[in-house]
């Protein structure tokens, strides 16, 4: 209750930043830069770290060095399995540079969040309407163009299965984000992020998250018969991760 309450109080605060952000932005006539880039992100990624200290959840990682070996590339594309909230509050701070993420379109509605999301470049879908998703797929192809890398979840949405490793259907039609740019493919599989929220919101809960990062691939560079049925090699990719005991290192 008490960890509810803190984030309460916490939301004026914010409110207030976002507002006088916007007005300097509008004072200011800025435009989107490197600058306000690294600003937003930095402003996502202290929320981010806000948020997990407040909910007392531990991060634990594996294969940071799959990061590292991206670090001469100008964007690239990230896939995950989706489990809840703390996804990507816990998994934003690996990155380290600018990541948009596809969301659903309703968290573009949602006052000082959208605002925030769209400084980062996320970009927001109504799964329902087809249009909607080339619209999508486009938008994101100019992020990775621009050297913002694309974080996406195949899933579609969230999995409530019980066992982590039974994801949902990967969707083949947001690789093609990926096919368009040539980028390199980063796999991440996250376990018990729904621990912290999902399982007893809208109150928070301590747990142990373990993000476990796969070896990048360019998109040209995996076989032709994996290209064919991606969404269904990308999705046994993640389960391995899963499914992987590995040394992990606290964050």
């Amino acid at each position: 209750m008490i960890r509810l309450l803190i984030i309460i109080l916490y939301i004026p605060f914010i409110s207030i930043y976002t507002l006088f952000d916007f007005l300097i932005s509008k004072l200011l006539n800025a435009k989107d830069d490197v600058k306000i880039r690294k600003h937003a992100s930095n402003v996502a990624l202290s929320v981010f770290k806000f948020l997990l200290f407040v909910s007392g959840a531990r991060v634990y990682v594996s294969g940071l060095e799959n990061i590292d070996k991206l670090s001469n590339e100008k964007a690239y594309f990230i896939v995950s399995n989706h489990r809840g909230f703390f996804d990507i509050i816990s998994g934003y701070q690996i990155f380290n540079r600018y990541v948009g993420i596809v969301a659903k379109d309703n968290l573009g509605k949602i006052p000082v969040l959208s605002y925030w999301m769209k400084k980062i470049h996320c970009v927001f879908l109504d799964r329902n309407n087809l249009r909607d998703g080339v619209r999508m797929i486009l938008n994101s192809i100019q992020n990775i163009n621009d050297g913002i890398s694309m974080w996406v979840f195949p899933e579609g949405t969230r999995s409530k299965r019980e066992d982590p490793t039974e994801l949902l259907e990967f969707k083949a039609g947001a690789f093609k984000i990926a096919e368009k740019t040539d980028s390199y493919i980063l796999p991440v599989a996250f376990r018990n992020t729904e621990k912290v929220f999902e399982n007893q919101k809208p109150f928070l809960k301590p747990a142990d998250i373990y993000i476990n990062v796969g070896e990048p691939i360019k998109y040209s560079s995996i076989e032709e018969t994996n290209r064919n049925d991606i969404g269904n090699y990308y999705q046994n990719i993640i389960k391995n991760l899963l499914l992987e005991d590995k040394q992990w290192q606290r964050i």
